[in-house]
């Protein structure tokens, strides 16, 4: 029978790295909590956010809802302008968690940081955040919401920057690529859409085409 694990190592501990193991491959777990911080940026109302809006801007809108494509421009988002680098997560419902580096303003979500960029990138944090982002939050009464607790003890592997940066390049590549596909996706459908519509209003009209 093996023997019992040490008390002094928590059962959800993964084991250390072999010291003989490459530096670059090498990695420590530390918790959620001990590597990011909760920012104290204002916020505004969701409505007040949605009212910021407009066609083209440079600053990017954080609603805690699935959108992803809100912007305004400075101007207009007047005193709720903040800038860093943030990753957002939904305060209630679920996490549709974001990342910006730049201006931007952020409605009715839990806003974090990196406590220290020499040792763990923002980008690696957003997507292992976004891998178990579902993890993070509890049913209540009337929506999920984050669990603190659950997500500062939450344990993180933190290889060295140069290897979080070459995991930030491979899945930024397919976060690119889903993008990309997306928009000409979209752009098709909006295409055969006005093809059946134009058909559809000849045939039904009789007229011919």
């Amino acid at each position: 029978q093996p023997a019992s694990q040490p008390a002094s190592q928590p059962a959800s501990q993964p084991a250390s790295q072999p010291a003989s193991q490459p530096a670059s491959q090498r990695k420590r777990w530390v918790c959620l909590g001990e590597i990011i911080a909760k920012s104290p940026f204002k916020q505004a109302g969701a409505s007040e956010l949605e009212a910021l809006r407009v066609e083209k801007g440079d600053v990017r809108l954080l609603p805690s809802s699935r959108n992803e494509d809100w912007w305004t421009d400075e101007q207009t988002a007047g005193d709720w302008l903040c800038e860093g680098e943030v990753i957002t997560l939904g305060r209630a419902r679920y996490a549709n968690l974001k990342y910006h580096k730049g201006k931007f303003v952020s409605s009715n979500n839990h806003i974090i940081t990196p406590k220290d960029r020499s040792c763990v990138s923002g980008r690696y944090l957003f997507h292992f955040i976004q891998q178990n982002a579902k993890k993070f939050y509890i049913d209540t009464s009337t929506y999920p919401k984050l669990d603190t607790d659950t997500f500062n003890n939450f344990l993180i592997p933190l290889p060295v920057l140069a290897r979080q940066q070459e995991i930030v390049d491979v899945l930024d590549k397919f976060v690119n690529l889903t993008a990309s596909l997306t928009a000409s996706l979209t752009a098709e459908k909006e295409l055969r859409q006005k093809q059946y519509e134009y058909y559809r209003d000849r045939l039904l009209s009789f007229e011919q085409l």
